[in-house]
């Protein structure tokens, strides 16, 4: 997981599936996201929002569902996974 070529989570379109490369905000944003379950590692996936939408982004997180402020996405960076192969 390169941080260099992260994005953050506001930017990642309804559909896709990234990792959590980093969490920028201070030790109360990060003990915060930490509580919902939102880590440095988590894949998640874009259910609403993201590039270009206005409001909070919805994501998936397991069979959790979490609605993250535009503010937030904008400080959670995201690396995004590889599409999955055909069998």
């Amino acid at each position: 997981m390169n941080e260099s070529s992260a994005q953050p989570l506001s930017r990642v379109p309804i559909g896709q599936t990234a990792t959590v490369v980093a969490l920028e905000g201070g030790q109360g944003f990060q003990s915060r996201l930490i509580s919902m379950g939102l880590t440095v590692g988590s894949e998640v996936r874009v259910i609403r929002g993201g590039a270009g939408a206005w409001g909070p982004t919805l994501i998936a997180l397991g069979q959790a569902r979490l609605a993250i402020g535009r503010g937030m996405a904008d400080k959670i960076l995201v690396s995004p996974c590889p599409a999955p192969r055909s069998p």
